[in-house]
């Protein structure tokens, strides 16, 4: 998972806090600032990979990327311009030509050639966005998040193991 939006489990979701400080900036939707700074740690990150050869594509281990990470929900919540911002995110993924495949987790509307896979507790019910597409499970979830000075929450291995045979 390249980011830039890890997950609600990191702190900030991941983010650099500096990136609250940047004028005019809003995350997650087709904002510039916001773009212009997802670019360049993208950019980074991926060249950073690919001069030690990380990716299938190089001989490498890594077979997937993700970009972004369970946006459907915001995407809706900010309307055309989470739209947007989605398609643009997959077409700068894409333009980093890693060799492997992107993947973009909880996305009905992943534009192609990206990969819609599912996060949750249970995903036997889940369906790629494209008939073409492979049925992927990126995140089965063992628990959940515990909040600071909060109950550390597990799930029953046998849950696990029946979601898994489903």
């Amino acid at each position: 998972r390249i980011g830039p939006y890890v997950c609600a489990e990191w702190n900030f979701g991941g983010f650099p806090v500096w990136l609250k400080y940047v004028p005019g900036i809003s995350f997650r939707t087709d904002n510039e600032p916001f773009k212009i700074a997802m670019q360049g740690f993208t950019d980074k990150i991926v060249s950073l990979m690919k001069s030690h050869n990380l990716f299938e594509s190089q001989g490498g281990p890594i077979i997937l990327s993700q970009i972004e990470n369970e946006y459907g929900r915001e995407r809706a919540l900010f309307g055309q311009a989470g739209y947007n911002y989605m398609t643009w995110a997959a077409n700068m993924a894409l333009s980093t030509q890693t060799g492997v495949p992107w993947v973009m987790c909880k996305d009905t509307a992943a534009p192609d050639p990206i990969i819609n896979s599912c996060n949750g507790f249970y995903c036997h019910q889940f369906t790629p966005n494209r008939p073409y597409k492979p049925k992927l499970w990126t995140e089965a979830w063992s628990g959940w998040f515990t909040e600071f000075g909060g109950p550390h929450h597990q799930r029953p291995v046998q849950d696990l193991a029946f979601a898994v045979a489903r």
